[in-house]
């Protein structure tokens, strides 16, 4: 649901915000999306644990279990919020940029011709139907092949490097690491085919986005420090149990609150100081912030694991937590400013391709087979990961050099 409604939501945003304030708005979606991520946590299992105990023995409504009818409790909320948003006023599309942006007589056709057109096998329809030539048919299956010959690759290596029982999924035996390589190519495949329908269907788009380096360098820099968040935060629980010996009670419980509120605080605190920054020094102040947080945080990150005890640990998480949930309004609004107001959802959306593919698709994966070929060493595993630190510190550094070409839209 997040990613599904992220793209529309950031669009909306930036027309109800000026340039100034967009640090501070990109903040509070940041916290509120930290804020329903922990409360998801804590309601979800109130309600489970109150819906087994309160059926204990006798047969529940509808056959449901307790985690069903957590599912049920934290969907309730968003009727609400969808009738809310059914009602609320559409903003004028780039009303806050002073950019007159005609409105698409046929937003559900087009929307829908994308979606057809980025699908495996719906993209050679719409190439079909739009009669591209011989060199169009070419990339795309150039593209293919190569992402089959990437992922043949991944599973070679990471099968050899950690192999893994098989999985039974509908009466099927599959190799685990075929499985999450398949999954993977396919979300490139579908980045590749939304590429390529872009060009073809609109080519200012296609210039703003994928022929700006700062735009596909914001873009490549999330990705890769959302691989380490996802990462970090992935496998720092089964870290405090094993270090520790905490209960998978406490754990979840201490761990999840202390994040849940650390996401909401660092957010608040940065996004504000990225607009500070941003009046001052334009996208390049915005940049720096972001550069600060992701730079210090892998040195926060080794240290944090040598702690010999849980109380210093959580007060060395919740520093460095602090420290890097600060890149995220910064990154988000210099990001989102490259682009005109018509084309931020299809970039948000492109965002979160890419960070979703990289970071929850690839991320927690590789600390899981570091930390099984190395006998279970968690924290060197993650420590493993924090090496794509520098080349995001660099790529950061690129952006940074080349801000006087860096145009806010």
């Amino acid at each position: 649901m997040v990613a599904a409604a992220q793209p529309a939501g950031t669009s909306l945003v930036y027309d109800h915000f000026p340039k100034a304030r967009r640090g501070l708005a990109m903040a509070v979606m940041a916290a509120a999306l930290a804020t329903g991520l922990g409360l998801s946590s804590v309601l979800g299992g109130v309600a489970a644990g109150w819906w087994d105990n309160h059926y204990q023995g006798i047969s529940a409504p509808f056959g449901f279990s307790g985690w069903q009818f957590a599912f049920l409790v934290a969907a309730a909320p968003g009727l609400v919020l969808a009738y809310a948003m059914w009602r609320a006023q559409e903003p004028v599309r780039g009303q806050s940029d002073g950019i007159d942006t005609p409105k698409d007589p046929a937003p559900f056709r087009a929307a829908g011709s994308v979606f057809v057109g980025i699908m495996p096998g719906g993209n050679w329809f719409t190439l079909w139907h739009r009669k591209a030539g011989a060199r169009q048919w070419a990339l795309n299956l150039a593209g293919l092949l190569a992402i089959f010959a990437l992922m043949y690759l991944a599973v070679t290596v990471c099968a050899a490097y950690s192999p893994r029982p098989p999985l039974m999924l509908g009466g099927m035996s599959v190799d685990p690491h075929v499985l999450q390589w398949s999954i993977v190519g396919l979300g490139l495949f579908v980045i590749v085919n939304l590429v390529q329908s872009q060009r073809l269907d609109d080519a200012e788009a296609f210039d703003v986005i994928y022929r700006s380096p700062p735009v596909l360098l914001c873009i490549a820099i999330g990705a890769l420090q959302t691989m380490i968040n996802y990462g970090v935060m992935g496998f720092t629980p089964a870290f405090l149990m094993k270090a520790y010996n905490l209960s998978p009670a406490a754990t979840g419980l201490q761990f999840g609150l202390l994040a849940a509120f650390i996401g909401i605080v660092g957010p608040a605190f940065a996004g504000p100081l990225a607009d500070v920054a941003g009046t001052r020094y334009g996208t390049r102040g915005r940049l720096a912030v972001t550069l600060f947080s992701l730079a210090l945080s892998p040195l926060l990150q080794a240290w944090m694991y040598r702690a010999p005890d849980p109380a210093t640990f959580y007060w060395r998480f919740s520093l460095y937590s602090l420290l890097l949930t600060m890149w995220l309004p910064p990154l988000y609004a210099a990001l989102y400013d490259q682009v005109l107001p018509r084309m931020r959802a299809m970039t948000a959306s492109l965002y979160l391709f890419v960070t979703t593919i990289l970071g929850l698709g690839v991320g927690p994966y590789l600390v899981g087979i570091i930390s099984d070929a190395s006998g279970g060493d968690i924290a060197g595993a993650v420590g493993t990961i924090n090496l794509a630190a520098p080349l995001i510190v660099l790529l950061l550094i690129v952006v940074l050099v080349r801000g006087d070409r860096v145009k806010q839209r």
